[in-house]
């Protein structure tokens, strides 16, 4: 059987997407999978060893490019991803524009969420065959029920599994290595510096070794602040590929980050992990499996997840930690590392 799995970002999504994979692995042996995929994570999913071919897609450029550009590349991306006779499609995205990527692959097949499961309904139009998945689950639950659905297969006793850690086979664990990863992409998930500090000077007491792992200047800036404070602990002088942030992860014993792919990706290679979260929820889309913790402020602030990228509790323009942030205290993470 050939399959086509359209599940195109992001970086966090794509790591939830690894299990279902895998139990598709363990079910239908002899399946072949190629996943759709944004080209800036062409090289992660590749990383599972069920997949056969990974197909860049390159919507955010096709965004920017002009009309006739536009439909050049989108008629010779069709004319690529047709020349394969896949027996089913799934999309696994549940948008209205993942649901016509879809469509362009012309499987007699395609399988994806009822319009009670959807993140856009109307995508359910364009599908052979919907199935009914509760929103009230973890995402990567809900991509294996999806699955299992769309195959006919069962989960009972199907253990949840990642299957990407042999992929970083060659890579030694380190002994007492701590990796922070202090970045996100909204200003409501960051923890305070000072936080930040406290938490390195407690784990270089502990014996930890202690390495930032930053991707902007904003977070370089952060990361040279605390090696400033902590001179102890060490950050690469460049941003590392994901390749190679990967690899720290696999190395670190414990690894300690925020609502973040790369916390999701420590998660999906098997390293302990500790993640906070504040102004997002961990209960759908939080790290997932025995491996991991998410920590949030206990009790919660009634505003709490309010799933904006500004707080309301803060000025205007604040860049100050919003308090379901800032009442994480370290000493909260440095015991949850010891479990």
């Amino acid at each position: 059987m050939r399959i086509l799995l359209i599940k195109m970002s992001s970086m966090g999504d794509i790591f939830h997407t690894f299990p279902a994979l895998s139990d598709l692995q363990t079910q239908l042996p002899n399946a072949e999978i190629d996943w759709v995929v944004e080209d800036a994570f062409s090289g992660i999913a590749a990383w599972h060893p069920a997949v056969r071919k990974v197909i860049p897609i390159a919507l955010r450029k096709w965004r920017k490019a002009g009309w006739r550009t536009l439909f050049t590349q989108v008629r010779q991306w069709r004319e690529s991803i047709q020349e394969s006779d896949y027996d089913l499609v799934i999309d696994a995205q549940g948008l209205l524009k993942s649901s016509l990527i879809a469509r362009v692959a012309g499987a007699k097949k395609l399988h994806g969420y009822d319009n009670r499961s959807a993140r856009e309904p109307i995508a359910t139009k364009l599908y052979h065959q919907t199935h009914y998945v509760s929103t009230e689950q973890h995402a990567v639950e809900r991509t294996r029920q999806l699955f299992a659905a769309a195959l006919g297969y069962s989960l009972d006793d199907m253990p949840l599994t990642f299957g990407i850690r042999a992929h970083f086979a060659h890579i030694a664990k380190a002994e007492r290595k701590l990796v922070l990863i202090v970045g996100t992409s909204w200003s409501t998930k960051l923890w305070a510096s000072e936080h930040w500090k406290t938490l390195t000077a407690n784990a270089l007491q502990q014996g930890y070794a202690v390495e930032v792992i930053w991707g902007s200047p904003e977070e370089k800036a952060l990361a040279d602040e605390i090696i400033q404070a902590c001179p102890q602990a060490t950050c690469a002088s460049e941003r590392l590929s994901i390749q190679a942030a990967a690899e720290k992860l696999v190395e670190a014993s414990a690894v300690v980050g925020l609502d973040t792919g790369f916390a999701h990706l420590a998660g999906a290679l098997e390293s302990r992990t500790v993640a906070l979260y504040g102004a997002t929820s961990p209960t759908k889309v939080g790290l997932i499996g025995a491996h991991t913790d998410n920590l949030s402020l206990t009790p919660a602030l009634d505003c709490m997840p309010c799933h904006k990228r500004s707080c309301a509790k803060l000025p205007v323009g604040s860049q100050d930690t919003p308090p379901c942030m800032q009442g994480l205290m370290p000493e909260h993470v440095v015991d949850m590392l010891q479990v």
